[in-house]
């Protein structure tokens, strides 16, 4: 069984549930059986990536918190001047904060952990779909859809018209009894 790596990225999870979310109708058995262990394997997975997703959120509001107190405390190091008072504007705080480095660093980690929680999410919804497709190839499968194998040959202009006559034939025979 494939292990969450919460480093890969959400593309790598994509195509990953893109190949496990195929299934082949001639061995239904198989599949119905390992249905619910995709299912659990993806569900844990997006529970894990959604717990990332809130740690980096966290992390990204501590950070933005962190630098909002540096800048408060010594605006003048991070290239804001206060005024005579010796206040700095507010959204000269807020701006200096969005653009800190660590901040956008922070900010790109949640940004990650957001779009792997999504493509988990997509994934997990992608097999509730997957077992409805089962379920239904299994009912054709019951109602014997795979069972007729004949084909059928392309009748001529002449058989049809031969075929139109017996039915016409068939009906006429009927009105007169």
């Amino acid at each position: 069984m494939w292990e969450f790596d919460p480093e890969k990225s959400a593309r790598y999870y994509e195509e990953l549930s893109y190949e496990e979310l195929r299934f082949d109708k001639f061995r239904l058995d198989e599949e119905y059986e390992e249905q619910p262990r995709l299912y659990d394997k993806w569900s844990k997975w997006w529970g894990r990536a959604l717990l990332l997703r809130k740690r980096a959120e966290d992390d990204l509001e501590r950070i933005k918190g962190q630098v909002d107190l540096h800048i408060r405390k010594d605006p003048r190091k991070h290239g804001l001047t206060p005024d005579d008072k010796g206040k700095v504007m507010e959204s000269a705080i807020k701006a200096a904060v969005l653009i800190d480095e660590e901040v956008l660093a922070a900010q790109d980690e949640f940004y990650r952990a957001y779009a792997l929680a999504k493509a988990l999410e997509s994934s997990v919804k992608s097999f509730e779909q997957r077992k409805e497709l089962l379920r239904g190839e299994g009912d054709l499968w019951v109602n014997k859809y795979y069972s007729d194998i004949s084909i059928r040959k392309k009748a001529t202009i002449e058989e049809t018209k031969e075929e139109i006559e017996r039915d016409l034939q068939e009906h006429k025979r009927r009105d007169i009894s």
